[in-house]
């Protein structure tokens, strides 16, 4: 029917690397919408980011019930949905460094994680003690003098 095709859609839809739905979860992250809760509530609240997610996208309707009922159907067969909580992972790997979104760099700066912060330099609070440098500049002319040359 056209209720399993949209589940089995859902169910297969790539969460995971798409990237307006990361920058979505990234924001929702960075305000603080999963601090304080359990691992199973942080699991519903990721299940129903996904739902308003695919709903939007593929222009359905379907509903936490409709998923939660097609999953203890077939929970034999351990097919689950995807649930990934860590926007922040680099690429594994590769040793490049990602570029941050907003968000994301928001929360690392909250949470004092600066040195996560790819290309941050550190700078410190200090004045520099060398002496200062002779100036090695021809000293300007005043508009008189450059008229008699």
């Amino acid at each position: 029917s056209g209720e399993a095709t949209a589940l089995h859609s859902f169910l297969t839809f790539p969460f995971s690397s798409d990237e307006v739905y990361q920058q979505g979860l990234a924001d929702l992250l960075a305000h603080g919408a999963m601090s304080g809760k359990t691992d199973v509530e942080k699991a519903e609240t990721i299940l129903r980011t996904q739902l308003f997610y695919f709903n939007r996208m593929a222009g359905q309707n379907l509903t936490i019930e409709d998923v939660r009922s097609h999953q203890n159907t077939v929970n034999s067969q351990n097919i689950t949905v995807t649930t990934d909580l860590s926007p922040l992972s680099s690429n594994s790997g590769t040793g490049e460094a990602r570029l941050l979104t907003f968000a994301e760099l928001t929360m690392l700066i909250k949470q004092g994680k600066t040195d996560d912060i790819p290309n941050n330099k550190f700078i410190p609070e200090t004045l520099n003690d060398a002496p200062p440098s002779a100036s090695i500049a021809l000293v300007r002319k005043k508009p008189w003098e450059i008229d008699n040359q």
